[in-house]
């Protein structure tokens, strides 16, 4: 079992995780084992256009230990950007993996979500299929918004199960905000947002051929099933995707030219980590960031990444960098992006990344601000052993 995570692959602002399936399997394992809480979600197209249209579930899917991607659409994205993803790790590929892993391992499962009764045939297929998987509760919260749910009763069902695993089938975005507004508190080591993962399970929803899974057509099969309810969102998923790739395509093609020699350098300022990079930010600069961030969390600080002379970046590289704020805003701490070539702000916004990196504007002030005090309390120390004004000197 790997003890670290891979770095995620920036996929038109997705930080999607390189893994196969049983890899996904692997890396799940390694968060029940690692403590703490954490958010896995299993997004495609359609999460992806939600989320451009929501900021607070852009930054949810951004601050999730692991985005796996459920669409063939983005994978085969990720090879047009040139960093092909290993596979299309499904929500239905996922869930009888994990009883699976339940069933030799004694993790405990609990199943949110689903229609009435959708659960209780969910957790009796799994038991078939593994009858030694440790399914400790079902419950199907009536089908409202977020603002009108009973959230108490839910919370106390589920602390009193105790899982390890928490899989909510309430589709998104409602999932994967009510994962995010719960996780801390109720504690359960790995939430995941499954979709309609137990209705397929359970037959309710009939999965496309083999063949079609296996050449990325899956979709098509779902829409031909249901084309009243699929046809109208795969025609406006495929519409958002179509206004969005060529400029993408594009801002990574413009930047290939300037491709040469990576370097990194950092300098520490009162509670600031200044990490400068130079040439190319891919692959091999994640290791300098990793050891920055480390070096951050250990010591409270803030980090500040300078890309004045940035050249050139890959999906792996911005997903190194989507890795890293991840890391530090889960410790309370930020990441800010600063001097940024025009280039390099015309890729992270066709890359669908300004929003991820908007929200730290706010940190941008207040650094400004700490920097301008300190120069003044500098510039009146100066006049006062100088005779010179802080006008002066400044």
């Amino acid at each position: 079992m790997s003890k670290e995570l891979q770095h995620s692959v920036a996929v038109m602002g997705l930080p999607l995780a390189n893994l196969t399936a049983e890899e996904a399997v692997d890396q799940i394992e390694g968060l029940i084992l690692s403590g703490g809480t954490h958010q896995v979600a299993t997004a495609n197209l359609d999460f992806w256009l939600n989320s451009l249209n929501d900021v607070h579930l852009h930054r949810i899917l951004a601050g999730c230990s692991l985005v796996l991607p459920d669409g063939m659409p983005l994978v085969w994205i990720s090879r047009l950007l040139g960093t092909p993803l290993k596979e299309r790790v499904s929500g239905a590929d996922l869930v009888p993996r994990l009883a699976q892993l339940s069933a030799k391992k004694g993790y405990r499962i609990y199943l949110l979500g689903g229609r009435d009764g959708v659960g209780e045939r969910a957790a009796t297929s799994l038991r078939e299929m593994y009858p030694d998987v440790n399914i400790v509760g079902h419950y199907a919260p009536p089908l409202v918004d977020l603002e009108h749910m009973d959230h108490f009763d839910t919370l106390e069902r589920i602390r009193a199960a105790k899982p390890d695993i928490l899989m909510v089938a309430f589709g998104n975005p409602k999932q994967e905000k009510w994962i995010r507004m719960h996780s801390r508190s109720l504690g359960v080591p790995v939430s995941i947002g499954i979709g309609g993962s137990m209705d397929m399970l359970v037959g309710d929803v009939q999965r496309a051929p083999v063949w079609m899974q296996r050449i990325g057509l899956e979709w098509l099969g779902r829409a031909m099933q249901e084309p009243g309810r699929l046809g109208p969102r795969y025609t406006r998923n495929f519409t958002g995707l179509a206004s969005k790739l060529p400029l993408a395509l594009l801002a990574a093609i413009l930047q290939r030219p300037h491709r040469g020699n990576s370097t990194t350098n950092r300098e520490s300022d009162e509670g600031l980590m200044h990490l400068h990079l130079q040439g190319n930010l891919e692959a091999e600069t994640a290791a300098a960031l990793d050891r920055t961030v480390a070096h951050c969390i250990g010591e409270g600080q803030l980090l500040v990444v300078h890309m004045s002379d940035l050249k050139y970046a890959t999906a792996e590289g911005v997903g190194a960098l989507l890795d890293a704020r991840r890391r530090l805003l889960a410790t309370g701490l930020s990441l800010t992006i600063a001097s940024v070539p025009k280039r390099i702000k015309l890729l992270f916004s066709a890359w669908c990344l300004g929003p991820l990196f908007d929200e730290i504007k706010m940190q941008r002030d207040e650094l400004a601000f700490r920097r301008a005090r300190r120069s003044a309390s500098f510039s009146t120390l100066v006049g006062k052993e100088t005779g010179l004004s802080a006008e002066n000197e400044l």
